[in-house]
């Protein structure tokens, strides 16, 4: 089951704290492999690609899968053009680690699926990324609908590093978790909201003003 926490604040877009959180700008063109490459450890693979796809995301166990919808799939990813898959004949994990701050709130969110390749099980994979530490599971995706789905969360740091972490569960049939579109935002405290909303009212109030003194003048 999902364990997802919202607030008002982690449904406002800021910028993403991670980098490549769309799996979208690997150091190897997973193009001439086919419609995905593996990579982690050496294997036997055919479609093996190096020890890691790009250099924010690091692979500390097992094998993962970056893969694109051109000559493979119909089903699209959340972002063009590669979507990762946390089980490239191993059990993978991946992690990133970015600069936070002691005690501030940051909201989560990506989306995520199964390889409908893989177990007809549900597949399952744990997130941790500072106070947060969950598990996520899906089940029923297909070759021409993938049935994303977009996780939320919030956590909070405990220290000026916080790393984030995706770690297959299940090891199993050559298919696991897919992801995409992961993105880490600061939370506004209530302070920053409060500024915010005087700083809209008094915008409103000043335009209010200049339309009734535009009109007085025009009578």
């Amino acid at each position: 089951m999902v364990v997802a926490a919202s607030t008002l604040g982690a449904g406002v877009a800021h910028a993403n704290l991670l980098v490549d959180g769309g799996f979208d700008n690997p150091t190897i063109n997973p193009i001439p492999f086919g419609f995905y490459t593996n990579y982690g450890p050496a294997n036997s693979d055919p479609h093996y690609g190096g020890t890691s796809f790009d250099s924010a995301w690091q692979i500390t166990r097992g094998n993962v899968d970056l893969v694109q919808q051109a000559g493979g799939w119909p089903a699209p990813p959340v972002s063009q053009p590669y979507y990762l898959d946390l089980n490239g004949n191993t059990a993978g994990t991946i992690a990133q680690s970015f600069a936070t701050v002691i005690g501030q709130r940051y909201a989560l969110t990506f989306s995520y699926s199964n390889n409908p390749g893989g177990s007809p099980n549900p597949d399952r994979a744990s997130v941790a990324a500072g106070s947060l530490s969950t598990t996520i599971q899906h089940y029923g995706a297909t070759t021409s609908n993938l049935n994303w789905t977009q996780f939320s969360g919030v956590f909070t740091a405990t220290s000026t590093s916080t790393t984030l972490s995706f770690s297959q569960i299940d090891d199993c049939c050559n298919g696991g978790i897919l992801l995409d579109s992961v993105n880490v935002s600061a939370v506004p405290e209530p302070a920053t909201w409060m500024m915010m909303i005087l700083g809209f009212f008094g915008l409103g109030f000043a335009g209010y003003r200049r339309r009734s003194d535009f009109s007085f003048r025009a009578v």
